[in-house]
């Protein structure tokens, strides 16, 4: 599986390293859900990617987590299916890290001037 940036630069290696993974995986769920979807509705790789202008060597390859792929794509894909796509965003409880990056953040308030 290829993603186009794995690591978490803000962070410790391990916990980017963590965090990769979740996102690999993640990942993998979508690929395995429009795998399941082209499987039930029986669409070609060819219909896939005359709709969306593409080759079907490479809708293949991006079903089969070798090519990179933008979220942008995934979507394509399920709608070239008949299918639109929700995301959820769920708070992760058993991920241990406690990230509020704008904990730290300390805003100065000022005072606009106009002058003229």
């Amino acid at each position: 599986m290829r993603t186009c940036k794995r690591d978490f630069p803000g962070v410790d290696r391990q916990t980017s390293d963590m965090l990769a993974l979740d996102v690999i995986k993640d990942e993998q769920a979508i690929i395995e859900g429009i795998v399941k979807l082209r499987r039930q509705s029986s669409v070609s790789l060819e219909a896939i990617g005359y709709l969306m202008g593409s080759d079907p060597a490479q809708i293949s390859r991006y079903l089969k987590g070798v090519s990179s792929i933008t979220l942008t794509n995934y979507l394509r894909i399920a709608r070239s299916l008949g299918y639109r796509c929700k995301i959820v965003l769920e708070k992760d409880e058993n991920c241990g890290l406690d990230i509020n990056p704008l904990a730290e953040l300390k805003l100065i308030s000022h005072k606009v001037h106009n002058r003229r």
